[in-house]
């Protein structure tokens, strides 16, 4: 059999009710009245032959990625290519890809950066006064312990349009009219504000 990957997403919409006994306990949401969820059983894979820094694990041992505090964050994956990739804000400090340091209270945010604009063939991102900046999309917020999956599609490179402009929907990784599209984490306080230290990212990143 090929190689593949399952992957679930759960969530439980919960309010909070105030009883007689000026207590309160937790139900399911009135307003949503359901759980969601969904997944895939078989994300075909080319393989998991990828270098431990591009792919986050080799040979069964986890190769964690520091997600810097300092201006930009840290480049998650140097991967052209993905059709997945999990993400998990370990809750811990980074000391290196093969251990965890403290606890950390601190969040990761996911963050797609597209390249500033230069001339010739590859377009990028312009502020409101035309000048070349990267920018950066937030995907996610993930506290301690929390995680998502993204199934991407690298498979099918032929899909190049997203909108009503010819090349305006570049894939993960891929250098198009609009740009490079990557995977960046960074590491801030709670509050949002700027963290000293850099949290460690457990991570898969697969073709």
């Amino acid at each position: 059999m090929a190689d593949r990957i399952s992957f679930a997403v759960t969530a439980t919409p919960i309010e909070t009710l105030a009883d007689e006994n000026s207590g309160s306990h937790d139900v399911l949401s009135g307003e949503v009245n359901t759980k969601l969820g969904g997944g895939g059983d078989s994300l075909s894979l080319a393989s998991y032959a990828q270098t431990a820094a591009n792919q986050g694990f080799l040979n069964a041992a986890v190769n964690y990625s520091t997600a810097s505090y300092a201006a930009g964050g840290t480049k998650l994956t140097a991967l052209a290519t993905a059709d997945f990739i999990f993400i998990k804000n370990t809750g811990r400090k980074f000391i290196e890809a093969t251990s965890l340091g403290a606890a950390s209270t601190d969040v990761v945010i996911v963050a797609l950066k597209s390249s500033a604009w230069t001339t010739g063939a590859q377009g990028g991102w312009v502020n409101d006064s035309n000048a070349a900046i990267s920018q950066f999309f937030e995907i996610a917020w993930l506290q301690p312990g929390q995680a998502i999956v993204l199934p991407l599609g690298a498979s099918n490179k032929s899909v190049t349009q997203f909108g009503s402009v010819a090349g305006d929907l570049c894939s993960f990784g891929q250098v198009g009219t609009s740009g490079t599209v990557e995977i960046y984490v960074k590491t801030v306080v709670a509050a949002g504000t700027v963290s000293t230290t850099s949290n460690a990212v457990q991570y898969l990143c697969v073709t």
